[in-house]
């Protein structure tokens, strides 16, 4: 059923964090890897998502599922304990670096996330998806496979969301937030290099900050 690249034991204490919180249902839910996982105050030390990403009346409207290291895979095996008792209005999806290193092609993340769509779609009547192309990270700049590896996933993603009314791919490379120069967009080599932590992955309180504008732009129908 699930490829061996799943390792249950690494992440399950994170699944059980999220089965311990109250049950909201009819949110929206962030479901990803650590570009999410770190947007909160508990160990990160950044302002949280759930504050940074409100309603229009003030109200708090998202539920951030982040966790670990995660990959595609891991979230399809994780989605009936992390996702569905929560019923979200719309998911927020997010992977790639991870799914690379554990040597994942993009056919077969785009493969796999169809498939959470599929189920989510009949347990969830409604559900909206928002499926995230990958992001600018300095770490691509002088990486030419894992660049070409992203371009092949984001045109395989779009291409999946283009065929269902209730995809909307999430295109950080098309945004002028991550570039100092419009005639920048779109190029991976060109992107702000202030917005993120020594790795070079991860954002620091910067980058968080642009990230909020970014997703209150994406989500403003349904906030």
């Amino acid at each position: 059923m699930f490829d061996v690249r799943v390792d249950i034991a690494r992440l399950e204490d994170e699944i059980i964090k999220f089965e311990k919180e109250p049950i909201e249902t009819g949110k929206i839910m962030f479901y990803g890897d650590s570009a999410f996982t770190r947007w909160k105050t508990e160990r990160w030390g950044f302002r949280m998502m759930e504050d940074d990403l409100r309603a229009k009346d003030g109200s708090k409207v998202v539920i951030n599922h982040g966790f670990g290291t995660s990959t595609h895979e891991e979230q399809l095996y994780y989605y009936p304990r992390a996702v569905l008792p929560w019923k979200p209005k719309a998911l927020v999806m997010i992977s790639f670096g991870n799914d690379i290193d554990c040597g994942y092609s993009p056919s077969e993340m785009v493969s796999l996330r169809a498939r959470l769509c599929d189920w989510a779609r009949h347990d969830i009547p409604g559900i909206k998806f928002y499926l995230c192309d990958v992001r600018p990270i300095i770490k691509y700049i002088n990486n030419g496979g894992s660049k070409s590896f992203a371009r092949d996933y984001n045109n395989l993603m779009r291409a999946y969301c283009e065929k269902y009314d209730d995809c909307t791919f999430v295109e950080h490379t098309k945004c002028p937030l991550f570039y100092d120069n419009t005639e920048d967009i779109g190029s991976y080599e060109k992107i702000k290099t202030d917005i993120f932590v020594e790795d070079g992955v991860h954002y620091n309180q910067k980058g968080y900050d642009l990230y909020r504008d970014f997703f209150l732009e994406v989500l403003d129908d349904i906030l």
